[in-house]
């Protein structure tokens, strides 16, 4: 399977543009929300461990089960209705936690305000991700992600140092800019018509029948799950981990974070051309996943706000091979009527492991946290087999793509 990029390039749909440029005003954002909530809860709110990742595990629980019934509803009545109504809810939402953490409310006000943001912001990303498969041949359909992530990506690197600036004032300026991002990525989407002609009329119980029987995707979902689970550690527990217990300072987690999204932009492209030339999806995942597991080996050697960028950047490198290949591999296996269905079932199911992750591995963290060490060796080990099992899936793949299942 392989891809001309330059002639790619030059034969997308413009509205690939326009999404990757709203999918850049919400990263630059919503990424410091995501990256600072968690300080805010363990900063002013004194919560532990455990309880951060619990209330961050259920915001992953209804982000899974908003997906599954969105992808399926994307479906049946189309994309654009999601992509220009979901900002204006969600613009008032994180005004609201903005205002919630500035003056200190009860942390009871700030959990629902965020589970309301998740819902919203769950609702939309089938929607966004199967328009992209909607205009686009499959030929150029890795290209097309690839660019959307990077734009995506160059708001990450950015948002986070706008993040831990206003963050050094106060924490709540944070949603406060993402409220008014919000309204700014509205205007871009209104510009995007409708990608969805072939409306599907299947029930939530034809799709479940219809998913039941495709072998690869549900295989492909079940190695997700703990891929899942293990790739959560690099989000809240790495981030309460480097900041609560290594002395990391809100801005030199800025910088830390804002690195992955500048690294992402450099290397995803060269990263994509490879991903392009040769093997398949798989493998290049597989690899990422076991660069990821490396990764997980070197926190427990290295240390400070140098030795932490180091391991961000390898954290990078393995997502630039992981991520791009996650919607083409299951839009490559889904027809046009079922692609949101399927985008929406496999992030339902491997947002299990996103569960599990946030809550399981901040509270083993807790208990092993005198002897860090054996917590990261688990997760790379964990991590290595995960690679190993998507090099195994790689013959059901090559089969099912020459099979005549999706005619």
């Amino acid at each position: 399977m392989t891809n001309n990029p330059e002639e790619d390039e030059k034969s997308l749909d413009r509205r690939i543009y326009l999404l990757g440029t709203s999918r850049f005003i919400r990263a630059l954002g919503r990424t410091s929300s995501f990256l600072f909530l968690p300080i805010v809860l363990f900063q002013i709110y004194k919560l532990n461990l455990f309880e951060i990742g619990l209330y961050s595990g259920f915001a992953t629980l209804i982000m899974a089960l908003v997906q599954y019934y969105s992808g399926i509803l994307t479906d049946r009545i189309g994309r654009r209705k999601f992509l220009i109504y979901i900002p204006i809810p969600v613009a008032v939402l994180y005004l609201l936690l903005g205002m919630g953490v500035i003056y200190k409310v009860h942390v009871i006000y700030i959990i629902t305000i965020w589970y309301s943001t998740i819902f919203f912001n769950a609702l939309q990303f089938p929607a966004i991700q199967a328009t992209i498969a909607d205009i686009t041949k499959m030929s150029e359909r890795l290209t097309a992600y690839t660019i959307v992530r990077l734009l995506v990506n160059t708001g990450a690197a950015v948002g986070p140092i706008i993040g831990a600036f206003l963050g050094s004032i106060n924490l709540g300026y944070i949603f406060i800019i993402t409220s008014i991002l919000s309204v700014v990525e509205l205007l871009v989407l209104l510009f995007v018509k409708e990608t969805h002609q072939k409306k599907s009329k299947l029930t939530v119980r034809g799709i479940n029948k219809i998913i039941i029987k495709e072998r690869f995707l549900l295989l492909f979902t079940i190695v997700g799950i703990l891929f899942n689970f293990l790739l959560r550690q690099r989000g809240t527990t790495f981030t309460i981990y480097i900041y609560g217990f290594k002395g990391i300072s809100i801005f030199e987690l800025g910088i830390i974070y804002s690195l992955n999204g500048l690294l992402v932009v450099l290397f995803q492209y060269p990263i994509f051309r490879l991903i392009a030339s040769r093997l398949t999806y798989l493998h290049w995942r597989a690899v990422g996943s076991l660069i990821y597991a490396a990764s997980y080996f070197m926190i427990a050697y290295l240390e400070g706000f140098i030795g932490y960028m180091f391991i961000m950047g390898m954290l990078t490198i393995g997502e630039d091979f992981v991520s791009p290949t996650t919607e083409t591999i299951i839009t490559s296996v889904a027809k046009e009527e079922t692609r949101g269905s399927f985008i929406g079932f496999y992030n339902m199911a491997t947002s299990m492991g996103n569960f599990l992750g946030s809550v399981f591995g901040l509270w083993i963290l807790g208990l092993f946290i005198n002897v860090p060490d054996i917590f990261w060796f688990s997760m790379a080990i964990l991590m290595a087999l995960v690679g190993f099992g998507y090099f195994a899936l790689t013959i059901p793949y090559r089969q099912y793509l020459n099979s005549d299942a999706l005619k």
